[in-house]
């Protein structure tokens, strides 16, 4: 059954605000791949972090 996932799993809910021209480009972008805002972000920072290993 599906449901909420365990706490230690769960998102944790921040206000970030953003330059009108780069939310535009971020809503794009989450229109392209069929997600949301919140998914590129997170993409954008892992890829990120990631590289900086």
């Amino acid at each position: 059954m599906a449901g909420r996932p365990p706490k230690k799993e769960k998102k944790i809910r921040e206000a970030i605000y953003f330059e009108p021209e780069l939310i535009e480009w971020l809503r794009e972008e989450a229109e392209k791949q069929k997600c949301t805002v919140s998914v590129v972000v997170n993409q954008i920072v892992d890829a990120k972090k990631n590289s900086e290993e």
